[in-house]
């Protein structure tokens, strides 16, 4: 007979779950998420688990919690507007946090890695939307649509769900019990996350998205089963997935060659000349650097002056900019999601010849709205995650092994997705708070001298 718990786990959680994750990438749909958010709080906070095992656990997320609020009460300027910033924002990372701690230490013990995939497939839903909408698109117009994002604003918003997405699917592919139909079927699902982020164009999505597979496949061969697998295997195993990377950009390459090539050459542009100087006065600040230097420039530099604009270039232009600003602003500003631009506006004074939304860095912008202390503790908190998953991994338990590989491998990756994009704002930060809890408290629900038993 099914308990309470698990009644309460198929009826509310699961469902909600599955409405939930695919939200968090799906534009508009704000109200539906915490509306989600809402429910599921109630729902934990009604089954009382067993938080002071999941504190002790990562004890670094409590006085980030602490910090958040001594920021909030003691270094902002503006009150009001602070205030706002931490319930638009950074309240969400706590409620979420909690979420998904509670969810995960209220996991029935009995749960299979079929969990995984679950997630897998609840994080491709806004993939599946997207390939729909660009095969009646290409139906349409008689050609493949290359860039075309579907109902989404952004293509980012595809490639950081293929990411979560690809993470879970690659973890359960491995770690399944050996049925060839589940393999097929899980590969079917990873050439998704692949897919959709290649159609939009999202050279980053795609990148991640390989990146994860080989970071796993890695550390499956050389942390969780090392003695299990031959040299040779591992080998063929790791030349395959760095075929297949090769074979996507060059896809990629074909679809959009302005894109996807001479991106050394355009980002290596964003470390030249004073970043302040450049987007206060504007590009020509940068020109008469490199003509100082005796650099001519070519049509192939002027794209590169371009990108500085809008482009990658900018992405490393506005990470140093971002970078110089935190001295100026060690305890952020009011958890703003605009700090840079503020920043920005006041060292030049006005706005700024180069207008830059955010740094395009996580841990910049993050340090701009809530401090330096801040954007260190953050991080440590997501390597406190890492660290508990490769615990896990190398636990040696059956039941507990794949999550361990999921945290380790997610934590990790956001962490590094971070310095490309700005990911910890908004849905993103929302989403990973709730998966990295998540995983946790299924960890330490499935590990028996962790597990203290649930309240109910």
């Amino acid at each position: 007979m099914p308990s309470n718990l698990e009644r309460l786990q198929n009826l509310i959680f699961f469902p909600l779950l599955f409405i939930l994750i695919p939200l968090w990438n799906i534009p508009h749909t704000i109200a539906g998420r915490y509306i989600c958010e809402g429910l599921l709080l109630i729902a934990v906070i009604i089954y009382k688990p067993n938080w002071r095992l999941f504190f002790s656990a990562n004890k670094v997320l409590l006085i980030f919690f602490a910090y958040l609020l001594i920021q909030l009460l003691f270094f902002s300027t503006n009150y009001q507007q602070a205030f706002s910033n931490f319930r638009a924002e950074w309240m969400h990372f706590i409620l979420f946090s909690i979420i998904g701690a509670g969810v995960g230490l209220l996991t029935p013990k009995k749960y299979s890695i079929k969990v995984l995939l679950f997630l897998g497939i609840a994080f491709s839903i806004p993939l599946y939307i997207h390939l729909a909408l660009t095969f009646i698109k290409g139906m349409k117009i008689g050609s493949i649509p290359w860039g075309y994002w579907g109902i989404n604003e952004i293509h980012g918003d595809l490639g950081y769900t293929a990411l979560q997405a690809a993470i879970f699917l690659f973890t359960y592919f491995l770690y399944q019990p050996k049925s060839w139909l589940a393999k097929i079927t899980t590969i079917g699902l990873l050439i998704i996350c692949v897919c959709s982020p290649l159609l939009a164009a999202s050279r980053g999505g795609t990148g991640f998205v390989f990146i994860s597979i080989l970071f796993i496949l890695l550390a499956y061969f050389f942390i969780a089963e090392g003695n299990k697998i031959s040299l040779r295997n591992k080998l063929i195993g790791t030349l395959s997935i760095l075929i297949l990377i090769t074979g996507a950009y060059q896809v990629g390459l074909k679809s959009d060659p302005n894109r996807w090539g001479g991106i050394l050459s355009r980002v290596s542009l964003g470390f030249e000349g004073d970043p302040g100087s450049i987007y206060c006065e504007g590009i020509g600040s940068l020109e008469s650097t490199l003509k100082s230097k005796g650099v001519i420039i070519t049509p192939a530099i002027q794209k590169g002056l371009d990108s500085i604009v809008d482009g990658d270039g900018a992405r490393v232009m506005a990470a140093r900019s971002g970078l110089s600003l935190t001295i100026d602003n060690p305890m952020g500003i009011d958890q703003s999601k605009q700090a840079y631009q503020k920043a920005i506006t006041k060292l030049c004074n006005g706005a700024p010849a180069i207008f830059i939304s955010h740094t395009h860095n996580a841990w910049v912008d993050t340090a701009l709205a809530i401090g330096l202390p801040g954007s260190a503790l953050l991080l440590l908190v997501l390597i406190t995650y890492m660290y508990r998953g490769r615990n896990a991994l190398k636990a040696n338990m059956p039941s507990v092994t794949p999550f361990g590989m999921a945290l380790f491998a997610s934590a990790l990756l956001w962490i590094l997705r971070g310095l490309l994009d700005s990911v910890l704002r908004d849905q993103m930060l929302e989403m990973q708070a709730f998966v990295l809890a998540l995983l946790l408290g299924i960890i330490i629900a499935k590990t028996p001298h962790l597990r203290g038993g649930h309240r109910h």
